[in-house]
């Protein structure tokens, strides 16, 4: 891997610092329809977000995506069916908009000089003061500000919080991430890379397979980059001993703070009469991020230390399996880059046996990689089928400073949002 030269980073995180926010200012917002039912089935080119601030409205920031009918950002290319109409907003559809944009309330008898307000969206924290924005409709003020610059032909992408580059072959090999604020050497990478693997046994248990990054390596079929969020939609063929058993679809996202990797296969019969014991693996390898701290939604009291060899809290700490509906993992290097992961799956594939993948060994090789060693290596393994005959999860890496000395299961509600409360008010004229 060629290294990124001390200079070059430090200018790229010089020029976010101006966005540098806590940890809420940091959530990007997503609403649908039955979110804001005023909105629902209208035209999305008449759809926009305002704010009231120092006396005005003003457009911010916001993204529309439309979705299809498996839970996926829509595009033509994958040939799946819309989940709804071509330019409504309705369904499954998603707007999105960043907490930090948000404003005060406006005085009841304010309007925008065009158009209409819909509805009043209001974000309450736990403590302080709440964000203000209003949905409007046919107003044609748009906000210049962008978010995200990405560029899938050269894997790199640039946000007020990251700096990412990504193999343009394979967006699965992750070649460097820094982010604002990081203390630790800036021409190293904090995480080696990003790790995905599938196993099984092929008829007998025993006789495993497993295919990695390498062998997973998708193919980019979609791509489309708004203010909020990128998306490039992936796909793989899955062979096992040389015969094709499914096709895997991958979505990634970018946010301005975080990332995403939606997965999506369906499991033809074939595949579970011929694969036993079946896992999916999704991790993150840090890089000699010594001194780190670690917690988990399932672990109490105890917390790892990495320091480059398993020790009994470590292994205790393994030993408490997480849940797909609590699952998240919560990561601090102590050097300002802490980071938050959560693995989702849809309400009716929930009993999915979930494992944590924790390794903390400075010797340890897992390819691909880098860096040797797993310093750590954190994220989940999903073990055994659904009782569906479809495989469906996404992966969150949400990225932030530090704990800021709080406890670890209030830094996790207020990081991913569950903290945020969303109250939709309609307006009617």
């Amino acid at each position: 891997m060629k290294k990124i030269s001390k200079s070059v980073v430090a200018c790229l995180l010089l020029v976010m610092s101006p966005f540098a926010a806590a940890q809420a200012a940091q959530t990007a917002l997503t609403f649908t329809p039955r979110d804001i039912p005023s909105a629902d089935q209208l035209p999305i080119g008449q759809l926009s977000i305002m704010r009231w601030k120092n006396g005005i409205f003003e457009p911010i920031p916001f993204q529309i995506d439309e979705f299809d009918e498996l839970g996926l950002v829509w595009f033509e290319t994958t040939k799946f069916k819309r989940d709804g109409k071509a330019g409504i907003f309705d369904q499954n559809d998603q707007l999105l908009l960043m907490y930090e944009d948000g404003g005060t309330k406006r005085p009841a008898v304010k309007q925008p000089k065009e158009g209409s307000i819909l509805a009043e969206v209001e974000i309450a924290p736990p403590a302080g003061d709440s964000q203000f924005f209003y949905l409007v409709r046919n107003n044609s003020q748009r906000s210049v500000v962008r978010y995200i610059e990405h560029d899938p032909s050269t894997g790199v992408t640039r946000t007020p919080y990251y700096f990412l580059t990504t193999d343009p072959e394979n967006e699965l090999n992750w070649e460097y991430l820094g982010y604002n604020g990081y203390s630790g050497p800036a021409d190293a990478s904090i995480i080696d890379t990003l790790k995905m693997r599938m196993s099984g046994g092929i008829f007998l248990r025993f006789a495993r397979m497993t295919l990695d990054n390498d062998n997973l390596k998708p193919r980019r079929i979609g791509f489309r980059i708004g203010p909020i969020r990128s998306v490039m939609h992936l796909e793989t063929s899955v062979v096992f001993a040389g015969l094709p058993v499914m096709k895997l679809h991958v979505q990634a996202m970018r946010f301005p703070d975080h990332y995403e990797a939606h997965s999506y296969a369906k499991i033809p019969t074939l595949y579970r009469k011929t694969v036993r014991q079946p896992q999916v693996s999704v991790s993150v390898d840090g890089n000699n991020l010594i001194g780190a701290k670690v917690w988990t939604a399932a672990g109490g009291n105890l917390r790892a230390l990495v320091n480059g060899e398993m020790d009994e809290q470590e292994r205790q700490l393994v030993e408490r399996p997480l849940s797909t509906d609590d699952s998240w993992i919560l990561f601090d290097s102590g050097k300002g880059f802490a980071l938050l992961t959560e693995l989702l799956v849809p309400e009716e594939l929930e009993g999915i046996p979930l494992e944590l993948v924790y390794q903390d060994d400075a010797s340890l090789k897992v390819k691909p990689e880098h860096y040797d060693g797993q310093l750590p290596n954190l994220g989940y393994a999903l073990n055994g089928w659904p009782e569906a005959d479809e495989l469906n999860f996404e992966v969150r890496l949400l990225f932030f400073d530090s704990l800021e000395d709080k406890p670890v299961e209030e830094v996790a509600a207020l990081r991913s949002g569950r903290a945020l409360q969303k109250i939709i008010r309609p307006v009617t004229q």
